[in-house]
């Protein structure tokens, strides 16, 4: 019996260094990072272009808004993973109606992020073996 593949995320964060950390984590999670969004719009192309699993979405991408993005990405079917400086996110109606698998405030350990990652991963799975064929 062959291993379930690594499921894709991709990273929409406009901090270089930080979307860095990012990719390390998701790799030592045990998943794959399918790419690096510096913007909205470079985030949608790339999840047009493979769809992703699951996405981190930073909620202030530089010019743009990571809700915008996650409206998007959560319309195509992926989970969503918020990673903000305000954690007060989670009380705007807009991003729970998105019904995001996590939402993170920066900075966030590693420990924990590790934790979401791993979490969000299990509940993708469990929704795809749910889903009626």
């Amino acid at each position: 019996m062959t291993a379930p593949a690594a499921l894709s995320v991709l990273i929409a964060e406009d901090e270089v260094l930080v979307s860095m950390f990012l990719a390390d984590i998701v790799e030592d999670a045990g998943l794959s990072v399918l790419g690096v969004a510096r913007t909205a719009q470079d985030a949608i192309d790339k999840a047009a272009a493979a769809p992703p699993d699951l996405a981190l979405v930073d909620i202030n991408l530089k010019g743009s808004s990571g809700l915008d993005v996650a409206r998007s990405l959560a319309a195509r079917g992926t989970a969503i993973l918020f990673i903000s400086g305000d954690i007060s996110i989670g009380d705007d109606p807009e991003v729970r109606a998105l019904n995001p698998v996590a939402i993170l405030e920066k900075p966030c350990m590693p420990d924990r992020l590790t934790q979401a990652l791993q979490d969000a991963a299990a509940r993708v799975r469990e929704a795809r073996l749910n889903a009626p064929a």
